[in-house]
């Protein structure tokens, strides 16, 4: 954003000293009666400096552009494969007798028996397949398993769309997870890049709607304090300075000495050089 407004400057600039130069050949010819031989090559001088300038400031103001908008796709790009390693570190779960943990192996959960004893469950279900209290058992054991898979799948689905800049299938796939698996282990991060779908693509009553779900309804989060500083961004976003602000103070009170704690500053220090409080 103060990326943005410097640019704006050096854009009023630009303008400002185009406007001089236009208004230069306006009063040459009253300036070439009174005016010496010397003076006029001074100003003519002058001038071509002006148009260096406006050169350089238009070569700046192109640099600058393309450097800002790299920043962005970098600062997307390592916030993406962060999360999809923390995603990646929590999915991974203990290997009976200390073997490595591949990156496709889904976390067991209170109903699912370990791997290694899958294919024990599986035999008997087809060898007693006429023994009604056998097959019931099995199926109930087997359903979570499969579920975890598809539930992995379905959000690494919509966090690739993410990553793709796809946003709307993003927020799309998102929401179907959600809708789908409630209570997965996934939902609050699910919650807060559904937020972040829209965010980027200015649909800043529904993020805001996305982030402050986040808070409400998994307020341990780790997803948390991010949501909190995406709240005040978004308030800010909306030209609701009070509570941008208060959303903003909190990130400041309850995370300090991190990252988001300065970016929270960063904000407010532009609100108050904007005038808004």
């Amino acid at each position: 954003m103060m990326n943005s407004r410097r640019v704006s400057n050096k854009t009023m600039v630009v303008s400002l000293v185009l406007a001089t130069i236009i208004s230069i050949p306006a009063i040459r010819p009253a300036l070439a009666q009174d005016a010496d031989p010397s003076a006029m090559t001074n100003l003519v001088i002058q001038v071509q400096e002006l148009q260096d300038e406006v050169r350089n400031l238009r070569g700046q103001l192109e640099e600058q552009s393309r450097e800002l908008e790299n920043l962005k796709r970098r600062q997307r790009d390592q916030y993406l494969d962060l999360d999809q390693r923390l995603s990646d570190a929590r999915n991974a779960q203990p290997v009976v007798g200390g073997g490595p943990v591949t990156s496709g192996s889904t976390r067991p959960s209170a109903a699912q028996p370990p791997a290694t004893d899958v294919p024990d469950v599986r035999e008997p279900m087809d060898s007693q397949s006429q023994v009604t209290g056998i097959g019931q058992p099995v199926a109930q054991v087997q359903s979570p398993a499969a579920s975890a898979a598809d539930e992995k799948a379905a959000y690494d689905m919509a966090f690739q769309a993410l990553k793709e800049l796809r946003y709307a299938d993003a927020a799309e796939d998102f929401q179907s997870f959600l809708d789908q698996y409630p209570n997965s282990e996934y939902a609050d991060n699910a919650q807060y890049w559904l937020g972040e779908s829209y965010y980027v693509t200015r649909n800043y009553d529904i993020a805001l709607t996305a982030f402050q779900t986040l808070l409400d309804k998994y307020p341990e989060s780790p997803k948390g304090p991010d949501a909190l500083l995406k709240v005040g961004y978004t308030h800010y976003e909306l030209e609701q300075w009070d509570s941008a602000r208060a959303a903003l103070t909190q990130v400041q009170e309850n995370y300090p000495d991190t990252t988001l704690s300065r970016l929270a500053e960063n904000r407010l220090r532009s609100m108050r050089m904007e005038g808004h409080y």
